[in-house]
């Protein structure tokens, strides 16, 4: 089954069989394409409503190894760390990986999310919670004081067009901070129809004592919003 990319040379979709050459992350040799939400090959299951990976197509590769090599310098240790956490974000999940990325996700519905209106209309995968940029700005404010970080934020528009996949790689921030993410609500903030999604790190702590009323306080009857405790 054949899946899409963004080609980034002059920005537009083409068709993908499974493996695709990626220059930006210095590979020599084609790689199988990963989606960057579930973690899994683009060839496993259905990804048509996920995000589409920016990928140089076939015929602008030499185009962007031309510009990449106009342009080339010697890599700061910011930039080898980003490059190490770009390999990463396309690894495949491990079984433990995987049973902690469905408790997150529980955590996040049942305790941050708690109250906010989920904007996503069908337009992505079911369970995938999408909000506007005010209330996203809320979620980040809820996550700050537990200590949970956004990995990934995607942008979207309320009919389910997509715009961008930023990271905290992308602009160089702390792996800890969520300054980053508030930039990005600000900067959609005043657009009408737009919607942000992320993906988030939670704590073994806060996995470990979650539950319909866990010790943090957190209040879960209703729609009220979680009542975070000192």
């Amino acid at each position: 089954m054949a899946h899409r990319h963004w080609c980034d040379v002059y920005g537009h979709e083409w068709d993908c069989e499974g493996t695709a050459l990626r220059h930006l992350a210095g590979d020599t040799e084609p790689s199988v394409c990963m989606c960057i939400r579930h973690r899994v090959p683009m060839e496993e299951g259905d990804h048509s409503e996920c995000s589409i990976e920016l990928v140089a197509c076939p015929e602008h590769r030499e185009e962007q190894l031309r510009r990449i090599n106009e342009n080339r310098t010697k890599p700061t240790a910011e930039e080898l760390n980003a490059m190490d956490g770009w390999d990463d974000l396309f690894r495949p999940m491990t079984p433990e990986e995987r049973m902690k990325f469905e408790a997150e996700h529980r955590f996040m519905d049942q305790v941050i999310f708690v109250g906010l209106k989920n904007l996503n209309t069908g337009f992505d995968a079911q369970g995938i919670h999408h909000f506007s940029p005010a209330d996203f700005g809320e979620v980040i404010n809820r996550c700050e004081p537990l200590h949970i970080i956004p990995i990934g934020i995607e942008v979207f528009t309320t009919d389910g067009g997509f715009i961008e996949v930023v990271f905290a790689l992308d602009d160089g921030s702390p792996e800890e901070d969520s300054d980053w993410a508030r930039r990005l609500v600000q900067r959609y903030k005043e657009f009408a129809d737009i919607t942000m999604s992320a993906t988030f790190r939670v704590p073994d702590s806060l996995l470990a004592s979650s539950g319909p009323t866990s010790e943090l306080g957190h209040s879960l009857d209703g729609d009220s919003a979680p009542k975070i405790g000192s």
